[in-house]
């Protein structure tokens, strides 16, 4: 059986603080049960050969971002497909991805059930649309600090935006310091801003929201 195994991610970016976890890439030929899909990302190499293919930002991310740690053959399996195709659904996942803020932002906003989720996708939609949108610069930026490190930076303070980061290791992986009511609140008061900056940024003029 064929196996490469890559890491990419923070590591690779220099990007590594105490909250940042090992992203780990196993491609693999046919499964292998020994592999933890709670440590590895694993597909097979017909899939990534699909995510090239289809120019998938994943795809763009693992070619500018992956380090090989080891190969069965010899071989720089990622390095060998060369890049893939262009990234061509720029409009389309910026507009998904406001619908989501929009819709986290509107649950936010009804209850005070499940907070940290709803502030968690939040964090994941504000971040996946400033990577798609920065595919349209011609420098895609894969950091969890995409928002603020684009060229139209969101207009928000590096402390506001910790707390959705925050959120989100928290929601996802159960680690960090717990958000306080101020906090949310803050939180709360910065998502018009936000869906704003998305309404400006968005390279279609079908995105529409409601102000709560």
């Amino acid at each position: 059986m064929s196996t490469h195994f890559y890491v990419f991610g923070s590591l690779c970016r220099g990007e590594t603080d105490p909250a940042s976890d090992i992203d780990l890439l196993a491609c693999l030929s046919r499964p292998n049960p020994e592999i933890d899909p709670k440590k590895f990302s694993i597909y097979t190499y017909e899939r990534i050969r699909q995510l090239w293919h289809e120019g998938n930002p994943f795809a763009w991310h693992l070619h500018l971002e992956s380090r090989l740690i080891f190969s069965s053959d010899g071989s720089d399996f990622l390095l060998n497909l060369g890049a893939p195709s262009k990234y061509t659904q720029i409009s389309e996942d910026c507009m998904k991805f406001h619908k989501l803020f929009s819709e986290s932002y509107h649950s936010l906003m009804k209850s005070s059930n499940s907070m940290v989720f709803h502030l968690s996708c939040m964090f994941l939609a504000t971040r996946n649309f400033a990577t798609c949108y920065s595919f349209g610069t011609g420098q895609p930026i894969f950091s969890r600090k995409s928002p603020l490190l684009i060229d139209r930076k969101l207009p928000i303070t590096n402390e506001v935006f910790d707390v959705f980061a925050r959120a989100r290791i928290l929601s996802t992986r159960g680690y960090g310091s717990s958000i306080s009511e101020a906090e949310v609140n803050t939180a709360k008061s910065s998502a018009p801003i936000i869906l704003d900056w998305m309404k400006n940024l968005s390279p279609t003029e079908e995105m529409h929201y409601e102000r709560i």
